[in-house]
């Protein structure tokens, strides 16, 4: 339940709010925010992303109110907004006035907990009314943990109740795909959370290792990751946060929560990990300013935009066929199961790992073994007999000095008849790593070729090589799977997986339930 406690902000009225600038000649009394505002109406869109970054309105509150009302106002939404007589209308029909003080926490509100972001009991009485407001007109929104703390901040910066209503209404109505701002359903939801996992098993993967070795569930890691920068960073970090969030979308959130996640990775007890990471954020300037925060952020390499929605779709997608609907509020996703996890080269921790090392939309689903060398016979004739047509597959090698190493192929091998090359044929996607599971990290990296095409799995019918082109070859095994080498590879960034040449015990191939649905999915789009 939501308690509205002041009497005496009860009543809505276009004087109610917290109003800036409403009775002095601001312009007068300092001029140099005036300048800088009529130089923000000048701006086009790159220019407004690089004053946001470099905190160009964050000396002035007023000027960031206006600032913040100049961007929000001129998103392009392609949905009817309310505008402000709708709020007032809906605040009489919700309010009134009736002396009652309670309502029911709006569906969308994971719990009753609100940000008070430095606001006094009246502000914190605006918030609850918007909020409440707002669950009303959008009654469709049925998941958005975010935007208790949005209504917080953007309150700060708007003249009344009424405006901060509307400025929130266009960022929820906000439709461009590839620049998102608000999820509305815990289907939504969660995909932005896998989405940020798949990112974030490239800046902290000893973390991922540690959080599968003890058996605990990925997605209950990550799932707090919005709320460390919008309910847990102090006001002035999020302030700064929200500057650069209202110009670049959900993108700069991906950025911004990867920096404390990589910095928070030392962290040895996985037990304790999402509350010293809870802790790390609130006690963040201790540890670096803003300023320096954000210069991390940006300095972080991330996927273009596109590249993000296409992940984005393909993990929903998945989450779909894992059973989420559209419409529920949030739900269980069932973990992997691997307590009937049988192989002869890793054991069921080890596995753990490797999964969680794989893109997450694959992780979502159980591992399906489909070439065993002992039961199938020696030979890559045969592993592509059994393998053809699945994508992805994992490989997992055991040589003769217990040496285990493997490598994951995002791409079908039957893609290797497409090519009418008579040398070495490269092909693959940038999600391709090579991995040896006892150690601390994983050894991967995204590669491309000078041209920026993602090649890095090269495959012919005489042998199987995983590398890219002439910078070693990370993986190479015989035709008839007896042995192979490995070496240090300039495409995985890798050391070689074992000594060198390894003769071979044992070798299975992993594939995915449901991944030739996925893989078409994620490619088509």
């Amino acid at each position: 339940m939501i308690t509205i406690s002041e009497s005496d902000n009860w009543e809505i009225c276009s004087s109610s709010g917290m109003k800036y600038g409403q009775f002095v000649d601001w312009e007068k009394i300092d001029p140099e925010p005036a300048k800088k505002y009529q130089q923000i109406l000048k701006s086009g869109h790159q220019q407004l992303k690089r004053m946001g970054r470099e905190g160009f309105w964050a000396t002035s509150h007023t000027l960031r109110a206006k600032g913040y009302y100049h961007i929000i106002h001129n998103i392009n939404s392609r949905a009817v907004t309310p505008d402000r007589d709708v709020y007032y209308d809906l605040a009489k029909k919700l309010f009134g006035e009736q002396k009652v003080r309670t309502h029911q926490v709006p569906d969308y509100m994971e719990d009753g907990d609100i940000p008070r972001y430095c606001l006094n009991k009246a502000g914190m009485n605006s918030v609850k009314k918007i909020l409440i407001c707002l669950g009303s007109y959008f009654p469709d929104m049925s998941y958005c943990p975010i935007l208790p703390a949005l209504v917080s901040l953007i309150l700060h910066f708007s003249e009344d109740e009424a405006e901060c209503f509307y400025s929130v209404s266009r960022l929820i109505c906000y439709k461009d795909p590839n620049k998102r701002y608000i999820d509305q359903t815990f289907l939504t939801y969660r995909a932005s959370c896998m989405t940020f996992g798949d990112l974030a098993n490239r800046c902290c993967r000893g973390i991922r290792k540690l959080i599968a070795s003890s058996h605990q569930n990925l997605f209950e890691f990550y799932s707090d990751w919005i709320m460390w920068i919008f309910a847990d960073l102090p006001f002035t970090y999020a302030i700064r946060v929200l500057d650069v969030y209202l110009l670049e979308g959900f993108k700069v959130l991906f950025r911004l929560v990867a920096t404390p996640v990589s910095v928070s990775s030392r962290v040895a007890d996985v037990e304790d990990f999402r509350t010293d990471m809870k802790r790390f954020v609130q006690s963040v300037a201790r540890h670096c300013t803003v300023e320096k925060l954000l210069e991390r952020a940006f300095q972080i390499p991330i996927a273009t935009r596109n590249e993000l929605n296409l992940l984005f779709n393909a993990n929903k997608d998945a989450l779909m066929q894992k059973g989420v609907s559209t419409h529920q509020k949030r739900q269980t996703v069932e973990s992997v199961d691997l307590n009937t996890f049988s192989s002869s080269v890793v054991t069921e921790t080890e596995m753990r790992v490797i999964w969680a090392w794989i893109p997450e939309r694959f992780a979502l689903f159980n591992p399906v073994r489909l070439f065993h060398i002992a039961e199938d016979g020696r030979g890559l004739s045969s592993l592509y007999s059994r393998v053809e047509g699945q994508e992805p597959v994992v490989l997992i090698i055991k040589t003769m000095d217990e040496e285990v190493f493997g490598a994951f192929l995002s791409t079908d091998l039957m893609e290797r008849r497409n090519h009418d090359s008579q040398g070495l044929t490269y092909f693959g996607t940038g999600e391709c790593f090579v991995f040896t599971p006892w150690e601390q990290q994983l050894i991967w990296t995204y590669a491309s070729d000078d041209s920026g095409q993602n090649i890095v799995c090269c495959l012919c019918d005489l042998r199987a090589i995983f590398s890219g082109g002439d910078g070693g070859h990370a993986l190479c095994l015989c035709d008839n799977l007896e042995e192979g080498i490995s070496e240090l590879c300039d495409t995985f960034s890798s050391n070689p997986l074992c000594k060198g040449h390894f003769q071979i015990q044992s070798l299975e191939v992993w594939g995915i339930q449901n991944s030739i649905y996925l893989s078409h999915s994620f490619h088509s789009q």
